[in-house]
């Protein structure tokens, strides 16, 4: 006797998607508003790099790297 999985209904999967990578955005702009901001907004540097701008680069690849994969998961 063969056991056959359910898939869920494409309809569903596409909400759940939806609604993760409003997630994303929404957390995208948390990490980009003043308070966050004005934590790295120092006179510090890491290499040489102003730390504002290695934590925006940082968040910024965050996103693409949290869209790339929920895209991708969501096509399997």
């Amino acid at each position: 006797m063969s056991r056959k999985t359910l898939s869920p209904d494409p309809a569903a999967r596409a909400d759940q998607r939806g609604q993760r990578l409003l997630f994303v955005a929404l957390l995208f702009t948390l990490l980009l508003t003043y308070p966050l901001l004005g934590v790295f907004d120092q006179s510090r540097r890491l290499a040489g790099i102003p730390l504002v701008y290695l934590y925006v680069l940082l968040a910024w690849g965050l996103l693409i790297a949290l869209t790339s994969w929920l895209a991708r998961r969501g096509n399997g």
